[in-house]
Parts: structure tokens; C-alpha cells; sequence
């Protein structure tokens, strides 16, 4: 399913850059290689985000809100690059990568909410409240309470 279309991708970097990403046979055009290699790009950020949703959002969204075409167009920027650029990839676009798998993992724990509109899932699931349990309190040296063994002149038979 595809959630980000070429019009928005130019929203987020050029045509003639989503071009020269896409095209591997030097035409200048998007071709149907060029499409096709745009639609796994495509497909492979559509992949993460369901990934990180599934099982707190009905997937795939439909309708698919702003907030996921959002991240999808900034996936597929990150996988067309990556996919012209190989293993010289820069340390920006290696710090925004990330930034947007942090922006995933929030949606796991809720720190993000996505805007659904009237997803059945998402409202019963409500908030997620992540508990901490301790099981022993700070300091706690280890060793017998001392009501777990008796206590000297206390003969056990008479009780």
C-alpha cells in the first residue's frame, strides 16, 4: 500500500533529486524502472511504520494520517538516498535516520499518539502505563527476615 505519492515526496526533497535516486539507467525520466524503484522505497517505509504500529493502530490506515505520511515521505528520503549513496552515507542523514526510529519507537510506548480519527483499535488500547517493579527495596543486603527462623528459646514442638 502506498502512503506517499510523488507530489508529497516533492514536498520533502526535489524531483530532480527523487530522479537521479530512482533512475539507474541514466534516462533523466521517471520510467517504469524509475517507478518501481520508488514503489520499494515506498513499500520499505510503509514496512517500518507498520512495524512500530501494529497492534496499537489498525494496519494498513485508511484513511492514513498526516503524522504517518509524514514519516513515510521522510523514510523513503532517507531509503532513495541510502539507495544512490551506498555506504558513503553522511552523518546527517544518518542522525535524521535516528531521529525518525525514535520517532517510531514513540509510537510504541505512546509518547507519540497518531491522530486515527475513529480507529476502533487505537481507542481501546488507550493509555499505556508502564509499571516498574522493584523487588527489593534500595539497600537490601540480602539474608533472613527474622521471622523466617525461630528465635533462640523458642522450642518449635511446643507451638
Amino acid at each position: 500500500m502506498l502512503y506517499v505519492d510523488v507530489t508529497y515526496l516533492q514536498g520533502v526533497m526535489p524531483l530532480q533529486k527523487i530522479i537521479e535516486c530512482c533512475d539507474d539507467y541514466n534516462s533523466g525520466t521517471m520510467d517504469a524502472a524509475a517507478l518501481a524503484n520508488l514503489e520499494a522505497c515506498n513499500a520499505s517505509a510503509v514496512t517500518d511504520v507498520h512495524l512500530f504500529c501494529r497492534g496499537l493502530y489498525t494496519v494498513p490506515f485508511n484513511p492514513v494520517p498526516d503524522e504517518i505520511v509524514e514519516l513515510t515521505a521522510q523514510l523513503m528520503r532517507y531509503y532513495l538516498l541510502v539507495r544512490r549513496m551506498g555506504d558513503e552515507v553522511s552523518d546527517s542523514l544518518q542522525q535524521s535516520y535516528k531521529r525518525l526510529q525514535e520517532k517510531l519507537r514513540a509510537i510504541t510506548v505512546n509518547t507519540f499518539r497518531i491522530d486515527t480519527g475513529s480507529d476502533v483499535v487505537a481507542e481501546a488500547q488507550g493509555p499505556r502505563v508502564n509499571y516498574t517493579r522493584h523487588r527489593f527495596g534500595q539497600g537490601f543486603m540480602g539474608g533472613l527476615v527474622d521471622d523466617d527462623y525461630p528465635r533462640p528459646g523458642i522450642n518449635l514442638d511446643e507451638l
